[in-house]
């Protein structure tokens, strides 16, 4: 979820590091805009990018976060897979008679997950994959307070830019 570019190309600030090391991942800082700073890493195929708004080095309870995600992924993204299994059938969320029965099909109806930490102690699991309308075309993301998903986030009109 944050711009990619290599770290020569980001302005230098002496107090946000370059590379953070979370449960032996390396994360490396990307481009974002200046109000913030992101460091993404791609752990065995499970991408997480951590976010601190306004841009500083994060401090230990984000680190702490982005350890419980990083350790937990797979149970985590099954977790969200079930949520929005259950939230989707909800009728404010207006989905199709044909997308309802999708959520009841083997395959799951979210793919391709991975996650972002923010620095204010939220997290989401956003699933680049969806058969789903309101997937289209940014995916659709589970929001979570520690390790319980707590919501859902339309991204069919964010402006990921």
């Amino acid at each position: 979820m944050c711009l990619t570019a290599a770290v020569a190309d980001l302005p230098a600030r002496l107090d946000i590091p370059d590379r953070l090391e979370i449960a032996g991942t390396t994360f490396t800082r990307v481009e974002s805009p200046e109000s913030i700073a992101c460091w993404s890493a791609d752990a065995d195929h499970r991408p997480v990018s951590v976010l601190t708004e306004p841009a500083a080095a994060p401090d230990r309870a984000t680190l702490d976060l982005a350890t419980v995600v990083l350790g937990r992924f797979d149970e985590l993204a099954d977790l969200a897979v079930a949520y929005l299994r259950e939230r989707l059938r909800e009728p404010e969320l207006g989905l199709s008679a044909p997308e309802l029965a999708m959520l009841d099909a083997a395959e799951p109806s979210a793919a391709e997950p991975d996650a972002v930490v923010w620095a204010d102690g939220t997290w989401m699991l956003r699933f680049a994959e969806s058969r789903l309308r309101m997937a289209d075309p940014y995916g659709i993301g589970v929001l979570f307070e520690g390790t319980t998903p707590s919501g859902i986030e339309d991204l069919s009109h964010a402006d990921l830019a």
